[in-house]
């Protein structure tokens, strides 16, 4: 199996594939808007690797150079199918910003009814009052291998500190959170709680978004203890030589991070790939749960 750690080499295929199609065409945004000045080198990064048709989850953050770019007050997405040299606008939205996760990031939701490549075309407006624009291009598929919301997932007995005591072999995380080992998803789908499982390698994560993962996970099992079960697998199962984690192929997962939400009856709720804040996870909570 092979694993794509971290999300930012994710897309290059679709890049490459997608380049004649950028070449002609900027999915409708104007290169330049009229009135304003040069617009900075703003550059947005999708920070997921799995769309299905319908409404997908589509994290993305900003980037002036190599640093994060926090200087956007909105964002307004139109989704432009791509049709050989030409393009289609569809779908247009507001983006929501989540900004306590370090990178910030942004989450629309897009219309997308049909598989194929589509482009995501950004007009953002700036706090100082500026305009500029954006664009990327994400790959919508019919399916995933891995489970989705509806599914119930595997029942994995994964490693706990019951069965490895050392906890350095159980996280790549530099601060891990004992909490985070102490269940199996077996045991966790037995409970009657709600479940949160996050797939991450805090460690070897290749970008700068998805280590933070196990840092938000970290956080809600503090604030919402006995209330739901928090579970953290490690993307490996040993670290010198790296070998994948067994419940990477369980659950079919190609990439890293995924977080999953699972209801009382043992339903995925929630699925959210790339970065996740701790208001956006307590979003995908049940309401009551959430103080």
């Amino acid at each position: 199996m092979r694993v794509r750690s971290g999300v930012f080499a994710a897309y290059v295929l679709i890049v490459l594939m997608a380049a004649s199609l950028l070449s002609g065409c900027s999915f409708g945004a104007p290169a330049s808007i009229p009135g304003t000045a040069e617009p900075p080198p703003i550059v947005l990064v999708v920070a997921s690797d799995l769309f299905l048709v319908g409404s997908p989850r589509v994290p993305f953050v900003l980037f002036d150079g190599n640093k994060p770019f926090a200087g956007a007050e909105s964002i307004e997405v139109t989704a432009y199918e791509l049709n050989g040299a030409t393009s289609t606008p569809g779908w247009s939205g507001e983006a929501t910003s989540y900004t306590d996760y370090e990178p910030p990031y942004w989450v629309v939701y897009p219309q997308l009814p049909h598989a194929g490549y589509w482009g995501l075309g950004a007009t953002i407006h700036l706090s100082d009052g500026g305009l500029t624009t954006g664009e990327f291009v994400i790959e919508a598929v019919d399916r995933s291998d891995s489970p989705g919301i509806g599914d119930r997932p595997p029942a994995s007995h994964n490693r706990t500190l019951n069965t490895e005591p050392d906890i350095r072999r159980l996280s790549s995380d530099a601060e891990p959170d004992p909490e985070l080992y102490q269940l199996t998803v077996a045991d966790a789908l037995d409970s009657e709680l709600p479940t949160v499982v996050t797939f991450a390698t805090p460690g070897y994560c290749t970008s700068q978004l998805c280590a933070p993962v196990v840092n938000t996970v970290k956080a809600a099992a503090e604030k919402l203890r006995g209330k739901a079960n928090f579970i953290h697998i490690e993307v490996y199962k040993t670290f010198e030589p790296l070998v994948y984690a067994d419940e990477m192929q369980e659950w079919r997962l190609t990439s890293e991070p995924w977080t999953f939400v699972i209801d009382e009856q043992g339903v995925i709720t929630g699925r959210l790939g790339g970065p996740v804040s701790l208001s956006e996870l307590a979003q995908a909570l049940p309401p009551d749960l959430v103080p």
